[in-house]
């Protein structure tokens, strides 16, 4: 027997929700439930929009055990990331919202606190000193001060300063991994997402082979990465600093 979980979304109706919303709830939930050749469209229920989806009698226990796994933050990176997109769609239409299991709306499987959800206070921006490691990508200016740019994984810090004596001798190093040192002005949104406005840099360290080694480890790791598919990273650093040298 096929089995059934529709997502209660509390805003709209199926004649009012936008198409283009309704696809984004609907992409998002394939996601979250995974196994896409068994999970159907059904229907639309009437009153606040509910969207029904219908699972192939074989397949019910492996999707269950899969939004089990979401439930306790265990999921795929791709259906975690697709939870916190309905939670934040949820958000935006001023709604709340839960998956259930069936005919029974009280069987909940997965709440979303949408617009209920407590959001950090914005915070900052405010000056701290540190550091930041990457691959030194970029070194450029005509005045007294010159701008850089590092390459950590997937994340690319820009807004970084420093003088022209330093960028001088930080060039040479140019596609070699690197740790400046220096304060930066910090901003936290109301995500609680940590964002780099500026940073200038008052000295830096080469990292050696070592770190390399676990600086691309950690780039590795990140999802997306296109560090994972090289069989000789250290190789490839290599050949990017011979493509250049000197200000860029």
């Amino acid at each position: 027997m096929s089995k059934s979980y529709t997502l209660y979304i509390k805003a709209y109706t199926p004649e009012t929700i936008p198409m283009a919303r309704l696809a984004e709830y609907m992409q998002n939930l394939a996601a979250i439930l995974g196994h896409e050749t068994a999970v159907h469209f059904q229907t639309l229920k009437p009153g606040s929009t509910q969207l029904v989806t219908r699972i192939d009698h074989e397949d019910v226990p492996k999707v269950a055990a899969h939004l089990a796994q979401v439930k306790r933050g265990e999921g795929t990176p791709e259906a975690s990331k697709a939870h916190a997109e309905i939670d934040r769609l949820l958000a935006e239409d001023n709604a709340t919202g839960f998956i259930y299991e069936d005919e029974n709306e009280s069987a909940e499987v997965i709440a979303f606190p949408g617009v209920t959800r407590l959001r950090p206070t914005t915070y900052g921006p405010f000056n701290q000193e540190g550091s930041l490691d990457g691959i030194l990508i970029s070194v450029s200016g005509a005045d007294q001060t010159v701008h850089l740019q590092l390459q950590n994984g997937d994340i690319k810090y820009t807004g970084i300063d420093t003088n022209r004596e330093t960028a001088r001798r930080l060039a040479k190093h140019m596609y070699e991994p690197v740790r400046i040192l220096g304060t930066g002005r910090w901003l936290r949104d109301q995500d609680g997402n940590w964002i780099l406005k500026k940073f200038r840099v008052d000295s830096y360290n080469v990292l050696a082979a070592d770190d390399l080694k676990d600086a691309i480890n950690q780039m590795r790791d990140i999802e997306g990465s296109e560090w994972k598919s090289l069989d000789d990273p250290i190789g490839a650093l290599k050949a990017l600093r011979e493509k250049g040298n000197g200000l860029h």
